[in-house]
């Protein structure tokens, strides 16, 4: 039993580095505007394979909890951009910022940047925040970290309903997306989706002709008459939507409007 043992936590470390492969690990603290305490800690790949994410943490709000971050890389300057998503799929914040002093016996920071509530457009800077390491010892990450770019979803338990709902000023209200998904065969899903930013794009799989899955992945082709094609990451707290026909395809939805996006897991 206890070779068994051994083995298995062998196998389960090999997996575990065999996911996380060409991933890196930044977190930082500070201040944001030189204010409010903050955490920010996330994965990114090496080659963009997978779209940065990870958490930003309040301790001193009321109930402190880590929040859900995804966002983009660019990778020639460094660049970090963030969502900051609340459970129910509502985007509470918006950041940039830049990172430098890879090199630096104190470990990377954030040079400048910004966060900003989208609905009020109140803002505060990010700038020279330090490694997490710099402040806090050899713990490289906080134990509330636990990588969620790593944890691809099992495809016997994706969850049924994703949602995002950002603001939209124009409309002085919340506009967003939906994927419902529903079981229709081992390791196969019927979907429907609705994603409204701007415009709408809405559709669903055909009769008959489920999204199959693939360790959490999967692509559809022609999903209406302009045969529009995407792809679909899904991860245990978030989905990610990607499209993959020349944009001639969205003509069927509302000014190029596609399902384009990051949904954020609302019902298991």
């Amino acid at each position: 039993m206890k070779k068994f043992s051994i083995l298995l936590c062998a196998l389960l470390f090999s997996a575990l580095g065999a996911l996380a492969d060409g991933f890196n690990t930044l977190c930082f603290s500070g201040k944001m505007g030189g204010k409010i305490s903050v955490i920010i800690a996330f994965d990114y790949h090496d080659f963009n394979e997978a779209r940065p994410s990870g958490y930003i943490y309040y301790p001193n709000a009321k109930n402190p909890a880590p929040i859900l971050i995804v966002g983009s890389h660019f990778d020639e300057d460094n660049v970090f951009v963030f969502n900051e998503y609340q459970p129910d799929g509502t985007i509470s914040g918006t950041m940039h910022f830049k990172v430098d002093g890879f090199d630096e016996a104190t470990g990377p920071y954030i040079v400048e940047g910004e966060w900003t509530n989208p609905k009020t457009q109140k803002s505060f800077a990010l700038k020279d925040m330090q490694s997490y390491n710099y402040y806090h010892g050899e713990s490289y990450t906080p134990d509330w970290f636990d990588h969620p770019v790593y944890q691809r979803a099992d495809p016997a338990k994706i969850g049924k309903r994703y949602s995002y709902k950002q603001w939209h000023a124009g409309y002085n209200d919340y506009m967003g997306g939906h994927v419902a998904f529903r079981a229709a065969g081992k390791n196969k899903v019927a979907f429907d989706i609705c994603n409204a930013p701007n415009n709408i794009a809405e559709g669903k799989s055909a009769p008959g002709r489920p999204a199959v899955l693939e360790e959490g992945y999967f692509k559809y082709n022609n999903v209406n008459e302009c045969g529009y094609g995407f792809e679909c990451q899904i991860y245990d707290k978030y989905l990610v939507i990607t499209s993959t026909t020349d944009p001639k395809t969205f003509d069927c939805f509302g000014a190029f409007t596609t399902f384009e996006g990051v949904y954020v897991k609302v019902e298991e």
